[in-house]
């Protein structure tokens, strides 16, 4: 008799757990009390680079003379650009359940929560309760938006990253509150469409998990697009004007600003509340789950996966972690691994990052050499003319080891993956000038950072 696995939550973690569980022989069932693929496909990471794709492309043929293409565009119309977001969310919502179906994973609609370490009870939300038993139970709940309490959302006004992507009409102004990726994301979409935009970020710099020049260098770029950005500033209120379409942001230090529509992205809450922690005794807190490199949590056949761990919130992590999960319920001795995690930011333009950043080897104590190359040396870029940006590089002085990547420019996403397999492999320096790389593509660029940090660069010199 195949195992029985309960995954509640069908996000990139939930599912990919399913999915790999299926492939082991395992009968899995998902309780689900939303859409399937959840935040990331539905409220994150999918609808936003739908729209960002197209803030980018009307920038494109805004600027098309400089390629020699004479046109004039027409106005956005922000209604369509939302209405093709949802054909892309359901399209890919519709191909996850045929996924799910073709791998004979049962879907279940509702609430799922914990009875015992081999049970979850059910509430479909019209008053109808079940019970699903298994031998493994994973809890991949995920997160939803941080509200401060201060903030009182509407539709309109005041609303949330997810309630952005709802906006019925494009803002003429945006307070975008938190620095974050998130907000940085939406700052530069809204920037490129035409909105004024103010980003506001408590700490000394935006995107402060990034490499230090990368956040410089990105502000710079932000404001060349028109964006207010505003560091060391917290909001302390936001109110409602009275009688007009606008909302008044006040800071800590008492100034007052204007918009007609404030954008909190100031992080996530874990959803680890009524999905019945406490009962079992399983370890958690604020930050999160505890579980071991396995994915198990402290009672034993209830793992978790994906943000409800506190990890490290990404959608990609999070199927990873699914993945380790299921082989090991399914006697496959799997551990998740973190050195090599690649971080993006899709804005424009755009940034990657993996591995060690200079400031966290110095910190570490580690002898290491650094290597950049800008986009300026790089016949492709010249030939796309998309020259801003570097990518710069963490070599270990001793073993020649790229210990991290960290790229600002041109389709930084595309290469990340690349930058992956460099730390990842424990690739050196040596064997990255052994490879040869395509001409003329970006990619020669990374070539470059890592041949910099030996002197030995061609073009970056």
């Amino acid at each position: 008799m195949a195992k029985r696995i309960t995954i509640i939550g069908g996000g990139p973690g939930g599912y990919v757990c399913a999915v790999r569980g299926a492939q082991l022989g395992a009968q899995v069932t998902i309780v689900e009390r939303d859409a399937l693929g959840g935040t990331c496909l539905n409220w994150g990471c999918v609808p936003t680079k739908a729209l960002l794709h197209g803030a980018r492309l009307y920038r494109a043929i805004r600027d098309a003379g400089r390629f020699g293409i004479e046109c004039t565009p027409a106005p956005v119309r922000f209604d369509k650009m939302m209405e093709r977001k949802d054909v892309v969310v359901q399209n890919n919502v519709s191909g996850l359940e045929s996924l799910l179906k073709r791998h004979g994973v049962t879907v279940i609609r509702g609430t799922g929560r914990l009875l015992d370490p081999h049970t979850v009870e059910i509430d479909n939300g019209e008053g109808n309760i079940s019970r699903e038993g298994a031998e493994a139970v994973v809890i991949a709940t995920g997160s939803a938006p941080l509200v401060p309490s201060f903030m009182k959302l509407d539709k309109d006004r005041i609303v949330t990253t997810t309630g952005a992507l709802d906006l019925q009409r494009l803002p003429v102004s945006v307070a975008v509150v938190g620095g974050s990726v998130s907000g940085c994301e939406f700052a530069c979409m809204f920037g490129l469409l035409g909105s004024e935009v103010t980003l506001i970020e408590m700490l000394d710099k935006i995107l402060p998990t990034e490499d230090a020049e990368i956040s410089r260098r990105f502000a710079g770029a932000l404001r060349s697009l028109g964006v207010r950005v505003m560091t060391k500033t917290a909001v302390r209120s936001v109110e409602w004007d009275d009688g007009t379409d606008s909302v008044t942001l006040v800071t800590e230090k008492g100034e007052r600003m204007t918009a007609s529509c404030c954008l909190a992205a100031m992080g996530r809450k874990l959803n680890i509340d009524n999905i019945g922690l406490d009962a079992l005794g399983i370890e958690y807190s604020p930050k999160g789950i505890g579980v071991n490199e396995r994915m198990e949590t402290t009672i034993r056949d209830v793992y978790a996966v994906g943000d409800v761990t506190g990890k490290i919130l990404l959608a990609h992590v999070a199927s990873a972690q699914g993945i380790v999960a299921a082989e090991n319920i399914m006697g496959i001795d799997a551990t998740m691994d973190y050195s090599a995690v690649p971080s993006f930011v899709y804005t424009e333009p755009e940034i990657g990052s993996v591995g060690l950043k200079e400031e966290e080897a110095k910190a570490m104590g580690m002898d290491i050499m650094m290597g950049k190359a800008i986009f300026k040396t790089n016949a492709m870029a010249h030939a796309m003319s998309e020259t801003t940006g570097f990518v710069k590089t963490v070599v270990d002085r001793k073993t020649k080891e790229i210990l991290g990547v960290h790229i600002l420019g041109p389709h930084a996403t595309d290469l990340l993956a690349h930058a992956v397999t460099l730390v990842k492999g424990r690739m050196t320096s040596k064997m990255v000038k052994a490879m040869i790389h395509p001409h003329p593509t970006l990619s020669e660029t990374t070539k470059e950072a890592v041949l910099a940090a030996m002197n030995q660069a061609i073009h970056a010199g």
